[in-house]
């Protein structure tokens, strides 16, 4: 087989093989980057921040619904 394989044949295979690499790879990136657009999304919303949680997003509008019901059930 490798007799009848020339190498500037197979020098065109190695660049073919290298460039569908590098375009399931690049199609990887722009997945990856999709994800970590969606989880700073989802991090915004639920109010995540480095430091802990915010004092905005789903999470803090969870917890003072959850002090002023805490507040009805005790009046």
């Amino acid at each position: 087989m490798f007799e009848t394989v020339t190498q500037k044949e197979l020098r065109a295979q190695m660049e073919q093989h290298l460039l569908m690499v590098e375009e399931v790879l690049g199609g990887l990136d722009q997945f990856v980057q999709g994800l970590e657009r969606r989880i700073a999304r989802i991090e915004q919303g639920l109010g995540l921040e480095a430091e802990g949680i915010s004092a905005s997003g789903w999470v803090a509008d969870l917890q003072r619904m959850k002090a002023e019901l805490a507040k009805l059930r005790k009046s």
